[in-house]
């Protein structure tokens, strides 16, 4: 059966902009604003094949004609520019735990409300998680989509679990791939990045159709290049320009206190001349140095997508569908500061101070320091006092405080550059379908899908006990003379024992700038056998996989309405999920629980602290999860009358256990009020089950800033969680006037149990209300619950130099309410400089995103607050712009496409307190107030994008982003603005050509 259906873009209609045979069919023919004929076909949203009513469904389709008219976006940058998604994982952001060690992986985000809520399918089919990605919430990886093979894109902007199940709180993104596709396209791309070796790919798309079945074949590679922040001017900013850019006080240069006289320290003096900042932390005199030179804004990396389909009529009324996907993702070298800050600190079996990093008079770093130095000017960690005296004062030995392994001279394991970790990601998927119909005329589709994702993250980090005992001149691995005896059997200095030396005498240079430090002696450089002793990778690797088996049947009722006749569909669904955690040895806290586990054998931890042996990474259980889950659901379609119909449709799902089940309804219509304008609404409720990977009693560490400083964050999972349960509303007006079509959308989720961990701000702040000088609630019995989630240096007390870690949980949250608006509209003007000109916009206003308040060991952490127009940092929710759009316009002539369009990111507010107060001191020790950062301001960004059909069955695209190359909107963040909405590349120039055979 045949229908004619008009295919448009934007929020306003359920259809198919692009339904294209390819782009040769575009380049043979003109365009033509004549409507489309396709065959019957389902549109996200519903299981009931071919009825008008779609369209009462707020759903945007954006095709393969209409991207390669908008330069041809990576999936990132598509989903990033989606008037209705916020807080996109994609960019790298690796300060930020929401996005850690999920580089080379990326998501959409659906209202803002997490990507773990926005349910992402292939061709109508789930997919299995990404087990890292932010941080195992549960989110779906778009980047092993398929983007050569993929025909056109559905985003289902309104709740559909009553329709999909679990995940589809914020609505769902349905990439669909091209449809009877016959021949061989190749194309390649390359993008021109300032700083960068740019970004290209390859891709190559056969298909081939009979008269009873077809096949399709895509592969593609993508290559990104690494940019460096030290390649951005406007990321590397100073010190007293924006302290939360990238500078830490524990660094390398470091702070030494005398043994003989410990309330007095000293900043190396080799600070200034390795272009660290000579600054204070409180009293302590320290030396900052810029961090995030060594860290790239984008990751070398590579993508490969294999996918591959094959559709064939059994009979007159059996299809059969198999499709299989492949993907890899590379991120080879994944830079990070050279060593992570000395949070843990040694045993008594490695320190003659339990708890304290000794630097021994033996120690030849120290002895050529006093030599060097003859005086040195201490300050009083009591009151700021100075004063000069003979470094002999340093005879007995010295504390090293406020310090890490390597900082600015970088780490001599990677050439003195930056630590190199990796991330790779392997995901596999295989989906088969037979679909037909009963002689009654009952249609019946069975389904089965399988899919996997494995992700490996390395990293590297400083075994605590190992370095205490470099510094004492026990360190290298041939030291310990009995291996089989707990501790080192050695001699300080003698024969392959080494000595650690931690002054400035031992680096080379400023690893950023080339610059060479006066104060170096090669003779004291730290020797790499020794720092390959000490500096150890950690390794996890995360698998998740899915099974999905489900059965469809629907059909038309004898029932005859006015409209028509009442339609219905009905199934099951059986799905089970797995969630896996491995770790290698040294980070696997069943082998190495403790500091001091791996060289003296100790398994019960001090205080039953079971962090393991590293200065800032924790240490995990390994996790098998698995899980269950079986519906049954259902849908009809009630066309009262020709202008007027009605959908309903509800579902069952039962988690079993804990989780129990859900029952979720929805009900929607739409009215065609006038020739010109229809009327459409909907509301249903939705939920989502807890993942996995956040139902383990295991844990993640996160790196995240605390008072200014950076500090780890055990994020664990929590067994008992429920599920997250949302109403959702939408109503909306479409208009279609001539050559003018556009719609008005309003929507509101109701939502209640959100899974989210805990706000890290919210719990620093209750405990510190006045800031890290200020009084704080260290000692108030009522803070007890709170104050034992913290591993302190000491007792609670200065949060800059006491806290070394934090431990939260995963928990069902504060209720969200979350409502506004969506707009879109489009006009075409006709015979305009001989062709055709169209102009459009689309638009998103959030007009309240509204937490509740949420408490934490019953203490409230964090007020209820409105998240809109704030930067959210810390909290559970994501930066929510109020209005986020774009409007373009397009000429088209003959083969010729110009398309200008212009991007629009509202202003917001960073809503923190601290960064803003008079908390930072120049190098004299005098306070300094830094006010700006405070507004984020609103980003207009523009892209021109050229298309052009060449002779041959040729296409060449050429796009430039960013034409007016306008640097990201400054915020008081690491990277110096916000990854999940800014756009750190600056001016590009990208290049494609498409050749059919």
């Amino acid at each position: 059966m045949k229908r004619t259906v008009f295919l448009r873009g934007g929020s306003s209609m359920a259809l198919a902009i692009a339904l294209t045979t390819g782009v040769a069919h575009a380049q043979q023919a003109k365009p033509d604003t004549a409507p489309t004929e396709v065959e019957e076909v389902v549109v996200t949203g519903s299981f009931i094949r071919g009825t008008p009513e779609d369209a009462a469904l707020p759903v945007e389709v954006i095709g393969a004609e209409e991207l390669q008219k908008r330069g041809s976006p990576s999936t990132v940058e598509l989903l990033k520019a989606l008037s209705v998604s916020s807080g996109v994982l994609g960019d790298t952001n690796q300060f930020d735990s929401r996005a850690q060690g999920s580089e080379g992986s990326g998501s959409v985000n659906l209202r803002g409300l997490g990507s773990q809520r926005t349910l992402v399918l292939l061709n109508g089919r789930r997919m299995a998680i990404n087990p890292f990605g932010a941080a195992g919430a549960g989110i779906v990886d778009t980047n092993i989509i398929p983007a050569a093979a993929i025909g056109r894109l559905e985003v289902l902007k309104d709740g559909a679990a009553a329709t999909y199940g679990s995940d589809a709180i914020a609505g769902v993104v349905n990439f669909i791939t091209k449809k009877n596709f016959s021949g061989l396209e190749v194309g390649a791309d390359y993008r021109v990045i300032d700083g960068s070796k740019g970004d290209y790919g390859v891709n190559a798309t056969f298909g081939k159709i009979w008269d009873n079945g077809n096949v399709l074949v895509s592969a593609g590679w993508q290559h990104r290049s690494k940019l460096s922040v030290a390649d951005r001017e406007w990321a590397n900013r100073p010190y007293l320009s924006n302290p939360e850019a990238g500078w830490s006080a524990a660094g390398n240069p470091s702070t030494f206190i005398p043994l003989a006289s410990t309330t007095n320290g000293l900043r190396d003096p080799g600070c200034s001349g390795l272009s660290g900042f000579p600054g204070f932390s409180g009293l302590t005199p320290v030396c900052y140095w810029h961090y995030t030179p060594f860290d790239n804004l984008v990751e070398k990396s590579d993508a490969v997508q294999i996918y591959g389909e094959v559709n064939a009529d059994l009979s007159d009324k059996t299809k059969f569908h198999v499709e299989v996907l492949y993907a890899h993702t590379d991120v080879p070298d994944w830079n990070t500061s050279p060593s992570y800050a000395a949070l843990a600190t040694p045993t008594a079996e490695a320190s003659p101070i339990a708890g304290r990093y000794i630097v021994p008079a033996s120690n030849p770093g120290l002895i050529a320091f006093m030599a060097a130095n003859p005086t040195v000017t201490l300050t009083s960690l009591i009151n700021g006092t100075q004063s000069t005296v003979p470094s002999s004062v340093f005879a007995f030995g010295a504390i090293n405080a406020a310090n890490r392994p390597f900082g600015i001279g970088g780490n001599p394991k990677f050439g003195y550059g930056p630590s190199i970790g990796a991330r790779s990601f392997d995901a596999f998927r295989v989906s088969g379908d037979l679909q037909g119909e009963f002689d009654n005329g009952i249609g019946w589709d069975i389904a089965l899908t399988y899919s996997q994702e494995v992700g490996i993250r390395t990293g590297y980090d400083t075994l605590v006990n190992r370095f205490a005992l470099a510094l004492q001149g026990l360190g290298g691995p041939l030291c310990d003379s009995n291996p089989s005896l707990p501790g080192i059997q050695g001699t300080a200095g003698v024969g392959q024992c080494m000595y650690y030396n931690p002054f400035a005498s031992a680096i080379p240079s400023n690893a950023i700038t080339g610059a060479a430090n006066p104060a170096y002696n090669s003779a004291l450089a730290n020797n790499k056998d020794l720092v390959d002793w000490f500096f150890k990778k950690l390794s996890t690797k995360q698998s998740s996989r899915l099974f999905v088996g489900e059965a469809v049947l629907n059909g038309k009722t004898a029932i005859t309405l006015p409209g028509g006749d009442i339609a219905w569909a009905a199934g099951v669904q059986y799905r089970r999920t797995y969630f896996k955690a491995d770790y290698n040895d040294i980070s696997n806290a069943a082998i190495n629980p403790c500091v001091n586990t791996p060289d003296f054998g100790v398994t019960t931890c001090t205080g039953s602290t079971r962090n393991g042996p590293f200065m800032f990474l924790g240490v995990g259980n390994e996790a098998d999860n698995q899980s269950d889950v079986m519906a049954a659901f259902g849908e009809l379609s009630v066309p009262i009358t020709d202008t007027f119909q009605a959908q309903l449709a509800a579902r069952y799902e039962n988690y079993g256990g804990a989780v129990g089940s859900t029952f979720n309804p929805k009900a929607s219509v739409r009215w065609q009020a006038l020739p010109w304008m229809a009327v459409r609404a909907s509301a249903g409720s939705t939920f989502r089950g807890p993942p996995d990977p956040q139902t383990t009693t295991t844990s993640i560490t996160s790196l995240q800033g605390i008072l200014g400083v950076f500090r780890a964050v055990d994020i664990f999972g929590n067994p008992n969680l429920k599920p997250e349960k949302a109403n959702t509303y939408n109503g909306g007006l479409l208009f279609s006037v001539g050559n003018f079509k556009g719609s008005i959308d309003y929507f509101k989720f109701d939502f209640k149990n959100p899974i989210v961990a805990e706000p890290v701000a919210g719990i620093v702040n209750a405990l510190y209300p006045n800031g890290a000088a200020g009084a704080n609630n260290c000692a108030d019995p009522a803070y007890a619950a709170l104050v034992a989630r913290f591993t302190f240096n000491g007792a609670c007390g200065t949060p800059t130099t006491s806290i070394a870690r934090l431990k939260t949980n995963y928990i069902n949250g504060a209720a969200v309410k979350n409502s506004g608006f969506d707009f879109s509209a489009d006009y075409r003007f006709d015979n305009v400089l001989g062709g055709e000109v169209s102009v459009g916009a689309n638009a998103t206003y959030v007009s309240e995103y509204k937490v509740g308040a949420t408490s934490v060991a019953g203490v409230v952490v964090e007020k209820a607050f409105d998240a809109v127009g704030l930067l959210n940092y810390q909290t559970t929710v994501v930066p929510i712009p109020q209005w986020k759009g774009d409007v373009f316009g397009e000429w088209n002539m003959g083969p010729h496409n110009v398309r200008l369009t212009v991007h629009y990111i509202d202003s917001y507010t960073d809503q923190r307190t601290a960064p803003f107060l008079p908390n930072y001191k120049d190098t004299t020790g005098a306070a300094v107030t830094i006010s700006a950062g405070k507004k984020i301001d609103a980003q207009t960004l523009t892209d021109l994008a050229y298309r052009v059909f060449l002779p041959w069955d040729t296409t060449l695209t050429a796009a430039i982003t960013n034409l007016f190359d306008k640097d990201p909107s400054y915020a008081r963040l690491d990277l110096g603005y916000d990854p999940f909405t800014g756009d750190p590349l600056g001016r590009t120039y990208k290049v494609g050509l498409r050749k059919k055979f």
